[in-house]
């Protein structure tokens, strides 16, 4: 029924689809930050004021916003025609076609794809958590365990996951990683479990250890819990990193830095270092989820937003277990369909 109503529209009034579109993207900015002042909004959508007064000013007449002293936000009935009109600005939205070709080069299990370039703006790395919030939401069943790896887009995924009665269980999928404390898999597993009123573990194993260390840890009761878990957990969320801003904010010394350097590092995730054929290069020891415990998993959750990222996204696709679901935004998607 989209496509063909989609096809007609093409044809008599294809102006009519720039207008819905740009309304519609209109909506959920104030969605992702209501309440919102007219200038905020103006500078995070580059509009001069002029233009943007106009846009809202038609966005109140239909009522589909409200406007007070607070700022904007989506009115119930804006809620509930941004619901009903997602699946037509999938059917005519151009990143529905990047996800097509990308499954069919690939052949992962699916690919979201958010507007533009990531790299220095902080809506697209919220509508990137968001995608992801609401994939994982809907295949959440009861007794569900769910690994958590850390980063800051992992961290904004407990802001968009709602309470269910559904019993899950969140556990670290890594020990510390040198991360700040709230972008930790254990911090993080922790806000998803409150999100969605339901459990977590914690996982006291702190990376870059020595060897008669990390041996001992593993021998503790609770750490093995948590070790079994991340084995045999359903799902696994994750991010993409490129190699040395990872190496860095880990505080990994000089002489490694040089020898990721030489060896040709473009990626890393879990603690693995990889180069552009996805050949690992390094691997930090630590106890968690393991990159061959992937591919037993119902499904990965994968993300990584802005073109600084590309060439890790890229070699990751090659060790990637087909159970992925990857989240990018255009500059990626389009870069790894025409490479």
């Amino acid at each position: 029924m989209w496509q063909r109503l989609l096809d007609i529209q093409r044809r008599i009034a294809p102006e009519a689809i720039d207008e819905l579109l740009k309304r519609f993207e209109l909506l959920k900015r104030i969605e992702a930050n209501q309440p919102i002042g007219r200038r905020t909004l103006a500078k995070k959508l580059e509009l001069s004021e002029r233009i943007l007064r106009r846009e809202v000013d038609r966005l109140q007449s239909l009522g589909l916003i409200l406007i007070d002293k607070r700022g904007i936000a989506v009115s119930p009935a804006g809620i509930e025609v941004m619901e009903e009109l997602s699946p037509y600005i999938t059917t005519i939205d151009r990143r529905s076609d990047l996800a097509r070709g990308l499954r069919e080069k690939f052949g992962l299990k699916d690919f979201f794809i958010v507007r533009g370039d990531a790299d220095g703006n902080p809506e697209l790395q919220k509508e990137l958590s968001k995608r992801m919030a609401e994939e994982l939401q809907k295949m959440f069943f009861n007794g569900a365990v769910i690994s958590v790896a850390g980063g800051s887009t992992m961290a904004n995924v407990g802001n968009y996951l709602k309470p269910t009665e559904q019993e899950l269980l969140f556990v670290p999928a890594r020990g510390g990683l040198g991360e700040e404390v709230g972008n930790q898999a254990n911090s993080i597993a922790s806000r998803l479990a409150v999100a969605t009123g339901s459990a977590h573990k914690v996982l006291y194993a702190p990376d870059n250890v020595g060897e008669s260390v990390l041996e001992s840890l593993k021998l503790e009761p609770a750490v093995k819990e948590v070790a079994k878990l991340n084995q045999a957990s359903d799902f696994v969320i994750h991010g993409i990193g490129e190699a040395f801003t990872m190496a860095r904010r880990r505080n990994v010394g000089q002489d490694v830095l040089e020898q990721l350097e030489q060896k040709g590092a473009v990626g890393e995730t879990f603690g693995y270092y990889f180069d552009a054929d996805g050949d690992i290069l390094r691997k930090v020891k630590t106890i968690g989820l393991q990159l061959e415990d992937l591919e037993s998993k119902q499904a990965v959750f994968a993300v990584a937003g802005g073109s600084s990222k590309k060439e890790a996204v890229r070699a990751y696709m090659k060790i990637a277990p087909k159970n992925t679901l990857l989240f990018i935004d255009e500059t990626i998607a389009e870069y790894l369909l025409n490479s």
